[in-house]
């Protein structure tokens, strides 16, 4: 979708609605522009899938086994305030949130990131919520420019201090982050994480220099800081026997279930990263929904799995002011967008109209069909048969 068609306010509703109204209160949101001009309420709906075996509930009853709603009302009152309260038709849900989703209990594995990913430079009142509300902590960028995620920097070298003390799961975890992040196909070649300690972590650059993380290019830091967050509120839900014991046994995945939520995952990221980094989140965390925004077509190429076959939906919201539906891609245009070349992508109009190719460059190319016909026709002047040669130099396939 294009600026302002939705795509942030999509992710924070559903990230709203997983950490339930309890903890939400800790996200201290202004929820009253959640609501639509001249509405007095704003509602937000999921359904919920419950792992049967990690997802906790707090019923007396058995378990539910099949998909259930869950809902989150926001209400204007009197405008003095807001209630955010769950929600079914008639305000009586056949399911209970609070006895699954919104317990407490084990499991329910969520987490969200917005655009704005780095290691520092938050506002440090943040930290707070991680100790009282850490269900909302795991989703807390996503609804702020302010926040960092220094956490899992603070909990790597908490991990190495404890190695000292020769606690066997601190040293493992060390271990275990240390294959997952080298031998899991995710950096550039040459790039390795070397080194935990009280001064920060390290890693080995392409030129074979040491470089603390918080100095890695924008690129790095904004996947690096996501993956490092990502499994240490893996490891708060799961902890760390489970999170890592398929990678200390070399099998290197993580096949835990969850949600993860990221707000424009290409930024920053360079467009080889783009290409693999759906196929690298789907391939390592393989029991995870991921739901990604992105204004970038080679995103959507993780929707195929590394064997070529589909492993996801593409959704495109309409742009701001038309008259467009929002909705699923039919299936031509998620076939140009996942097989055809960047222009091909482009050409679907999935990004907009006019993306592929400038103004400028447009008119070029009908001067070069133009002078392409004179040229065959034999009518062309020296002059414009040089201005041929030079247009076909900037627009090669077209010659």
């Amino acid at each position: 979708g294009e600026n302002g068609a939705g795509k942030s306010s999509i992710v924070r509703a559903i990230a709203l609605a997983i950490i339930g109204p309890m903890e939400a209160q800790a996200l201290r949101l202004p929820l009253i522009n959640w609501i639509k001009k001249n509405e007095e309420s704003s509602d937000i709906f999921l359904t919920i899938q419950r792992d049967n075996f990690h997802d906790g509930y707090a019923s007396k009853k058995a378990p539910l086994k099949r998909p259930f709603d869950v809902s989150v009302k926001i209400e204007k009152e009197n405008s003095a305030g807001i209630e955010i309260g769950k929600l079914n038709g008639n305000d009586k849900p056949s399911t209970n949130p609070y006895e699954y989703i919104w317990s407490g209990k084990r499991g329910w594995f969520s987490a969200s990131f917005g655009p704005f990913r780095r290691f520092t430079g938050g506002d440090k009142e943040w930290s707070k919520v991680y100790y009282s509300s850490p269900r909302a902590a795991a989703h807390l960028s996503v609804f702020g420019e302010d926040i960092a995620l220094t956490e899992s920097l603070d909990w790597l070298s908490h991990m190495k201090f404890q190695s000292f003390e020769s606690v066997s799961s601190a040293t493992d975890t060390l271990e275990a982050m240390k294959i997952f992040i080298n031998d899991g196909e995710l950096l550039p070649k040459g790039v390795k994480m070397t080194e935990v300690s009280s001064a920060g972590v390290f890693f080995n650059d392409a030129n074979g220099f040491e470089v603390d993380v918080t100095q890695m290019s924008d690129g790095f830091r904004s996947l690096l800081s996501m993956i490092f967050e990502l499994i240490r509120q893996m490891v708060k839900t799961y902890g760390e026997q489970e999170v890592f014991k398929d990678i200390l046994a070399n099998k290197h995945a993580i096949s835990l279930p969850g949600v993860i939520l990221i707000d424009e995952i290409d930024a920053h990221l360079h467009p080889t990263w783009q290409t693999r980094i759906g196929h690298w989140f789907t391939k390592y965390f393989p029991g995870v929904q991921f739901i990604v925004t992105t204004h970038s077509p080679l995103i959507c190429r993780g929707c195929l799995n590394e064997d070529g076959e589909l492993n996801g939906s593409i959704w495109r919201l309409a742009a701001p002011g038309s008259s467009e539906s929002s909705g699923q891609l039919d299936e031509v245009s998620r076939d140009r967008l996942l097989f055809g070349n960047v222009l091909d992508a482009y050409g679907t109009g999935v990004f907009g109209t006019n993306t592929s190719r400038s103004k400028e460059g447009n008119l070029k190319m009908n001067r070069l069909a133009e002078l392409n016909v004179k040229s065959r026709i034999g009518t062309i002047s020296v002059k414009e048969e040089s201005e041929m040669h030079e247009l076909k130099t900037i627009f090669p396939t077209h010659a």
